[in-house]
C-alpha cells in the first residue's frame, strides 16, 4: 500500500426614518446613502480580513496550534480567576454557595490544562509508540469534559430538585446578586472571545471550553433573573419566594444539557471510528469521476475522523482496459484525490493503493 501523508508544519438596514417636517430630504438622504455605502464597506473589509486571517490560520498548522493553545490558556487562567474570586468573595460574605461555585470554577481550572496539554500533543509528529500519532487524545478529552459538563447539568438539576421538594430557599439579595452580576459580565466576555475562536480556528477543544463558559453565563443569568424576580415581583419572605430560585435553575440546568450531550455524542463517534458521512459523500463522488476518466474497473474507500483529524484509506482495481500505467500517473490520481478533498494537508492521513487482484480492494 503506498501512503501519502504530510506531517509538515505548514485550520441594515435599522428601521424607518420618520419625517415629522415637510422639507427637502434629499441632503439628509444622501448623507445616509453615503453614511450607509461606508459603513457596508467596513463591514467587507472587515469579513475579507477573518477570511485572510481564517485562511493563514488553516494553511499554517504550526500557527493554528500557537494560537489554539494561547485561546486555550486565556480560557484557563480566566478560570481560575473566577475561581480565586468566588472563594474569596464567599468567604467574605459568608455564602457556602458562592464558595461552591468558586470551587466548580477550579475544576474548569483543571479540565482547562487538560486541554492545554492535548494542544500540545495533537500536532506532534508520530513516534514508535503512537506510530499514527497523538490524534485520538483530542475527542478523548473532549468526551471526558463534556460528560463532566453533563454531570455538573444533571448535579445542578438533581440539588433544585431536592429544594424545590424540602419547600424551597430564601435567596439572599446582598452580596450574592454583586458576585453573579461581576461573574456573569466575566463569562460573557469569556464566551464571546472564545466562539470567535472556535469559528476561526474550527477547534473541538475551544468549542468544548466555549461550552463551559455559555454554561456558567446562562446560570449566573438565571441567577440574576430570580433576583430580579424576587425582588421586584415578589416579597423575599413569600413562599413563592422560595421556589423561584431551584425552579429556575432546574429548567436551565436541563436546557444546558443540550450541547455537551451532542459533543460527547460527536466524539465518542470519532473513538469508535463512525464514518464521516460528508467525507464519505465527497470521496465517493471523487472516485466516481475519476472512475470515468481513467477507466478504473472498481475500487473500495474507508473514511474515519478522530478530532479534527481525517483518515481517508482508497483502493483501486485496474485492468488491461486502465488509462493508467506509470507511478507518475499513480502519484497525479492521488494528487488529485488530495485537491478535490480540499482538507489541510497536515488534517488528513491519506492513503492510496493500486492492485490488480480484486480481493485487495
Amino acid at each position: 500500500m503506498t501512503t501519502q501523508q504530510d506531517t509538515s508544519y505548514n485550520h441594515r438596514s435599522y428601521g424607518t426614518s420618520v419625517r415629522k417636517y415637510k422639507q427637502d430630504s434629499k441632503p439628509d438622504s444622501l448623507n445616509h446613502t453615503e453614511s450607509k455605502h461606508s459603513t457596508t464597506q467596513k463591514q467587507d473589509k472587515h469579513k475579507a480580513q477573518i477570511l485572510a486571517l481564517k485562511h493563514a490560520l488553516k494553511t499554517d498548522s504550526k500557527k493554528a496550534a500557537q494560537k489554539e493553545q494561547f485561546v486555550l490558556k486565556v480560557s484557563m487562567y480566566s478560570a481560575l480567576i473566577l475561581a480565586i474570586f468566588g472563594i474569596s468573595f464567599g468567604i467574605f460574605v459568608k455564602s457556602m454557595a458562592v464558595i461552591f461555585d468558586g470551587f466548580v470554577a477550579l475544576i474548569s481550572v483543571g479540565l482547562g490544562a487538560l486541554s492545554v496539554i492535548t494542544s500540545r500533543y495533537i500536532y506532534k509528529e508520530d513516534d514508535d509508540i503512537f506510530q499514527y500519532g497523538y490524534v485520538r487524545f483530542e475527542p478523548m478529552v473532549n468526551l471526558f469534559k463534556s460528560l463532566v459538563l453533563v454531570f455538573v447539568c444533571v448535579y445542578a438539576f438533581i440539588n433544585a430538585l431536592q429544594s424545590i421538594i424540602h419547600g424551597g430557599y430564601a435567596v439572599e439579595l446582598g452580596g450574592a446578586v454583586a458576585y453573579s452580576l461581576c461573574a456573569f459580565v466575566f463569562c460573557a466576555i469569556l464566551f464571546i472571545y472564545t466562539l470567535f475562536y472556535t469559528r476561526l480556528l474550527e477547534s473541538d477543544l475551544i468549542k468544548v471550553d466555549n461550552t463551559e463558559w455559555k454554561i456558567d453565563c446562562v446560570l449566573y443569568l438565571g441567577a440574576l433573573g430570580a433576583f430580579g424576580v424576587i425582588y421586584f415581583l415578589l416579597s423575599p419572605k413569600s413562599a413563592l419566594a422560595m421556589y423561584v430560585d431551584p425552579l429556575l435553575l432546574a429548567v436551565l440546568s436541563l436546557m444546558l444539557c443540550v450541547s455537551p450531550i451532542r459533543i460527547a455524542i460527536a466524539n465518542f463517534k470519532d473513538l469508535i471510528m463512525v464514518a464521516p458521512s460528508e467525507i464519505d459523500s465527497k470521496i465517493t463522488q471523487i472516485m466516481e469521476s475519476l472512475s470515468k476518466d481513467f477507466g478504473f474497473s472498481d475500487y473500495d474507500t474507508h473514511v474515519a475522523k478522530s478530532g479534527r483529524f481525517y483518515m481517508v484509506e482508497v483502493n483501486i482495481l485496474i485492468d488491461k482496459n486502465s488509462k493508467i500505467s506509470s507511478v507518475a500517473e499513480f502519484d497525479s490520481v492521488r494528487d488529485r484525490i488530495e485537491k478535490s478533498l480540499d482538507i489541510p494537508s497536515y488534517k488528513i492521513w491519506l492513503s492510496v493503493s493500486f492492485t490488480g487482484n480484486a480481493k485487495w480492494l
